[in-house]
């Protein structure tokens, strides 16, 4: 059987032609024979592709080489084969459902403090106070999350400010956010920031969540 690897990966970086960059996806996606989703946007890439492990290898080589994308982190887990049926590459007006209007956050200016996993065990060990926001659609939280995490009330990300409210008694408390990709918390970690939080960090790799105290 063929060894496959699922890439998982997003950058917040300015594209100044969306649709030059769709076509030079479509073409090094469709060479490598890779399949998935990639969406584009002024604001930057977000994706996830599927393909044989050297294909995978050759396709972070490619992106590399874009000074936009040379420091993207790609997130990694063994596939199938069939994960997608096809290839998909479209431009759209953000790289994460859920417009906020005028209180959209810009992360290459505003976003939370990144935190590790390994800092995350230590902060648990330590007793350290903090508080975990799932920033997760509300179907996502069935799946399992982090006990004791404050469940934010999501159908959709642009339900974000609704969030505010829930957390105004611990605005000045450390506040951990966790999504699944990390693309949400950039901006929703930002949307904290810029709403007068003081302490607001977000898990910087995750590939799953389920519901323990480390």
């Amino acid at each position: 059987m063929k060894n496959y690897i699922v890439l998982l990966f997003y950058k917040y970086v300015p594209v100044k032609d969306p649709e030059v960059l769709k076509l030079e996806q479509l073409k090094l996606c469709e060479s490598l024979n890779l399949k998935g989703r990639i969406i584009i946007a002024k604001e930057g890439i977000n994706g996830t592709v599927e393909g044989i492990k050297l294909k995978t290898k050759r396709y972070i080589t490619q992106m590399q080489k874009d000074p936009r994308f040379k420091d993207i982190h790609f997130k990694k887990s063994e596939g199938t084969g069939s994960a997608f049926p096809k290839l998909s590459v479209k431009v759209k007006d953000e790289i994460v459902s859920g417009h906020l209007g005028e209180r959209d956050i810009n992360p290459g200016k505003t976003t939370g403090k990144y935190l590790t996993p390994e800092d995350l065990h230590e902060w648990f060990k330590d007793g350290k106070k903090f508080y975990i926001v799932d920033m997760r659609n509300d179907y996502e939280h069935e799946i399992g999350y982090f006990k004791n995490s404050v469940l934010a009330p999501f159908q959709n990300f642009r339900d974000l400010p609704k969030v505010l409210e829930k957390l105004r008694d611990i605005k000045d408390q450390t506040v951990l956010t966790v999504c699944t990709g990390g693309v949400r918390c950039e901006k929703a970690s930002g949307f904290l920031v810029e709403n007068g939080f003081k302490d607001v960090y977000h898990l910087r790799y995750l590939q799953g969540l389920c519901e323990h105290t480390l």
